[in-house]
């Protein structure tokens, strides 16, 4: 084992450093130490560090017997986890009774025995024990669990450094999750709150103005000649305050969008907040008809009304492209202004603020998010937006 020494560190810890996930690591390094080794099956316990007990992690070649029954001899407490425990395998050893061998194959005694090389972090912390069993008869030198001994050690630095990797993928998941839940609430509550503007706020100003027309029509030709210029003020302050709330209910949810879809919401914006502001916009759209998810849909159309927003406040723009291109898996949608541009590298100022929630709502449903601008040269970005596994497969039928 001496003689290969160098190169088996080589290439195990070119193996160990690729290794992304936990899955990677075990079983890219175990098969190489089985077959340095000379061992005829190999097997890692690791920690859990919830419940603190040790779990089968990675195995190769075991013995039949202990596959069967979904490996449930794997299970539980054994004499080398116990020693590992009580601190008495502080070091690789070449001989452990093992218990779990003594009931898999009663009838082969000489193959009760295996090395155990515990697993330890650089701090010293135990993470688990790597388990050799050798032929029968078979026996490693010092030397030989030296190097077992320096194999384990990479093993286990390299489990802990993806663990932690894994674990902080998890808490961005976990976060990313809550983020969107927390829009999708944002987004419920926005159309309840429209809902009730339309229903409530805005039944009663229509109702007011109503009134006042009827009262107008009904005055007599002193009264009329009087008050018909206060009537009017007044229904012009009504008509203006029931417009305003029409245009806040469609910040705050368009019903549109929940009912017709993402292009028509978009078409009815243009239609009612960009072409009105002086803007000369071309809506272009590609692609199949079909409905989007409620959280894409929503995502895109949002991603699009902060781009032309930007382009109306901030970017001195006169004209607009908007693009939608729907396909079977996914939704892209690009704004193209002709403003004034900036320096996307420089630091980031009221008219650049938007973008990280553009960016931010791209990637909480796992789509991409581009920026293309320069001073004097405008600005367009383009957000690709896949649907859910689910919505891909109902398409393709």
């Amino acid at each position: 084992m001496q003689a290969g020494k160098t190169e088996v560190f080589r290439i195990l810890a070119q193996s160990l450093n690729r290794a992304a996930t936990l899955r990677e690591a075990l079983d890219g390094a175990l098969p190489r130490i089985v077959e340095l080794a000379g061992a005829e099956a190999g097997w890692i316990f690791l920690r859990d560090g919830e419940t603190d007990d040790f779990l089968l992690a990675a195995d190769v070649n075991l013995p039949v017997p202990l596959l069967m029954g979904g490996k449930h001899r794997m299970t539980g407490e054994c004499r080398c986890l116990q020693m590992l425990q009580d601190g008495q395998l502080t070091q690789a050893v070449n001989v452990v009774e093992c218990r779990r061998l003594e009931q898999a194959l009663p009838a082969s005694p000489q193959r009760h025995r295996h090395a155990s090389v515990p697993l330890r972090s650089h701090a010293g912390d135990v993470i688990g024990l790597l388990n050799l069993l050798l032929p029968a008869g078979g026996s490693l030198g010092r030397a030989d669990l030296d190097v077992l001994e320096a194999l384990g050690h990479e093993v286990a630095v390299a489990v802990q450094r993806v663990q932690l990797f894994e674990e902080a993928r998890h808490r961005e998941a976990r976060m990313r999750q809550l983020t969107q839940r927390l829009l999708t609430a944002q987004e419920d509550e926005r159309r309840r709150i429209a809902q009730d503007l339309h229903d409530h706020a805005g039944q009663v100003m229509s109702a007011l103005s109503m009134q006042l027309r009827h009262l107008r029509a009904h005055l007599g030709e002193a009264e009329r000649a009087r008050i018909a210029s206060e009537l009017d003020r007044f229904g012009t302050m009504t008509d203006q305050g029931l417009e305003e709330i029409h245009k806040l209910v469609y910040d705050l949810r368009p019903p549109v969008l929940d009912e017709y879809g993402l292009v028509a919401a978009v078409r009815a914006y243009v239609h009612s907040h960009l072409q009105p502001a002086g803007m000369h916009v071309e809506l272009k759209t590609a692609g199949t008809e079909s409905r989007c998810s409620r959280d894409v849909e929503t995502a895109a159309y949002r991603i699009i009304q902060e781009a032309t927003t930007n382009a109306l406040r901030h970017a001195e723009a006169t004209r607009l492209e908007i693009r939608i291109d729907q396909r079977q898996d996914s939704v892209t949608v690009a704004v193209r202004d002709n403003g004034i541009g900036f320096d996307t590298k420089a630091a980031p100022t009221r008219a650049t603020l938007g973008l990280d929630g553009m960016r931010e709502r791209a990637e909480l449903v796992s789509g991409t998010f581009q920026l293309i601008s320069a001073p004097g040269q405008g600005t367009t970005i383009v957000a690709r937006l896949p649907f859910p596994p689910q919505r891909r497969r109902r398409n393709e039928r």
